[in-house]
């Protein structure tokens, strides 16, 4: 089967070592000299598998030529080849290129090395490990998206407690994802190929929430018309998640913790004792210690559940996460609302990274979800964001303290005193500093602790466009 190379390079050098390592037979090249010619090659020709582009043609419009090259309907593979410093190479990589080559002429085995890697996997599935990555966190909801360093360390103990039978307690505000967690400890855990059951435990009626956990017998209250089995019955050597666990009285307390300490329960209505081998996961966004405190939360069921505790971090102390998350959602949602092909300006980005996201990665994803359902062209605009957004995020310290520790509520008002500080300033950090009356060297370091720019005004700064990557079917 013939593979087909896109080269977009002025010379041909590029396209003659890739003669070297195959024959014409089993390759069909094409060629273009410039980059307006070369795109337009590209989406004449949808069986392009293979892009190897001259960095020189393209580093002019890289922002927007990465994303228009993986848009096209066939999702070529993204080959890179020249010179570049690494803070262009990871922009490159960030936008979608599968590969850089540095100095091919040079070093033409490694760039042989290289085309041929990427060939070999196209025939397998024709999908970069980029690709492959995006589409298996589209179809399956239990993978964190995310690569800050937060994430990383979640994931990391995520894979470490997987393995264990212990009840793990899964904290985080409203909107960060505290199922996805559990449903990826379950996806890892030797529970796996079981029942994952999830029961949002606040709000519910305690006969419901018993119903619905431990089962009911037939004639057991008003409505039991038949024998109903609960989750622990159905999950059996699977996982339940008890979802908002803060918000369960003390009467459902008292029934739940000896399932936890025996591993047995009653149907409602019953007196049979049944026994159960799931695995059992709890998850609030409240203070459970406090309520113990309070006396709203039996202590005993809390050092039941408190075994292994993971804080699911807030958006808000993630920001390097926002553009992949948008990415992700775009994909999503450019999918199911037949809108393929559609990006966001680098203005736009910017602003969704400078929002508080007091709901988190759900208010992110209802964001995007509303741009791209209801935007008529391409490149969505600054413009069409809800109005909420278009104004500079304000931290309301009296309003957000009562709910956050002491030490994020600092950090957050130090982060915004510090941002209205440089635009009082101009961005000069001389003068914010004297502004301040604080060392200038002080406030440098605040400057790199919160990830400010020291030039940052009431204009966007630029960043990289996010764009969806067409799923292979």
């Amino acid at each position: 089967m013939k593979r087909t190379l896109l080269f977009i390079e002025r010379a041909t050098h590029l396209k003659q070592l890739c003669y070297e390592l195959k024959s014409k037979d089993t390759l069909r090249i094409l060629a273009a000299a410039d980059l307006s010619k070369g795109m337009e090659l590209l989406k004449a020709t949808p069986s392009v598998d293979l892009v190897v582009a001259d960095y020189d043609l393209i580093s002019s419009a890289i922002q927007s030529v990465i994303p228009e090259i993986k848009a096209v309907a066939a999702n070529p593979l993204l080959l890179i080849a020249g010179q570049a410093s690494t803070n262009e190479l990871i922009e490159c990589l960030k936008l979608g290129a599968d590969e850089f080559v540095e100095e091919p002429d040079q070093d033409p085995d490694g760039f042989l090395s290289s085309l041929e890697k990427l060939l070999n996997g196209s025939d397998r599935d024709n999908q970069s490990s980029f690709q492959q990555e995006f589409d298996q966190l589209t179809s399956e909801s239990h993978h964190l998206v995310g690569q800050s360093k937060a994430m990383m360390d979640m994931k990391k103990m995520i894979y470490k407690v997987a393995p264990l039978d212990s009840t793990v307690l899964i904290l985080g505000e409203t909107g960060t994802g505290k199922e996805v967690v559990a449903r990826m400890i379950h996806s890892l855990s030797p529970q796996r190929q079981h029942n994952f059951l999830a029961v949002h435990c606040g709000g519910i009626p305690d006969t419901l929430l018993e119903s619905t956990l431990f089962g009911h017998e037939k004639g057991a209250f008003t409505g039991a018309y038949r024998t109903h089995k609960g989750y622990f019955e159905v999950a059996n050597k699977g996982t339940i998640l008890l979802d908002e666990i803060g918000d369960t009285t003390p009467s459902f307390q008292v029934k739940l913790l000896r399932v936890m300490q025996d591993k047995q329960f009653r149907r409602v209505g019953g007196t049979e004792a049944l026994t159960t081998s799931a695995r059992v996961l709890a998850a609030t966004n409240r203070d459970l210690k406090q309520l113990v405190e309070q006396g709203q939360f039996r202590e005993d069921l809390y050092y039941r559940l408190n075994v292994i505790t993971l804080r699911v971090a807030p958006l808000r102390e993630r920001p390097d996460d926002i553009p992949l998350l948008v990415r992700y959602f775009m994909q999503i949602y450019s999918r199911k609302h037949n809108h393929l092909g559609v990006y966001l300006k680098p203005e736009t980005v910017a602003i969704l990274e400078k929002q508080l996201w007091k709901g988190n990665v759900r208010e992110l994803e209802n964001v995007i979800e509303r741009l791209v359902a209801l935007s008529d062209s391409d490149w969505i605009g600054a413009s069409e964001l809800p109005q909420e957004y278009l104004q500079s995020p304000q931290f309301n310290f009296l309003e957000n303290a009562p709910f956050l520790p002491y030490a994020e509520a600092k950090s957050l008002f130090e982060k915004e005193y510090i941002s209205n500080l440089l635009k009082r300033a101009n961005g000069n950090i001389s003068k914010a500093a004297k502004l301040a009356d604080m060392p200038r060297q002080n406030l440098h370091l605040k400057i790199k602790k919160h990830r400010l720019k020291a030039k940052e005004t009431e204009e966007v700064a630029e960043v990289e466009p996010v764009a969806p990557i067409s799923i292979a079917e």
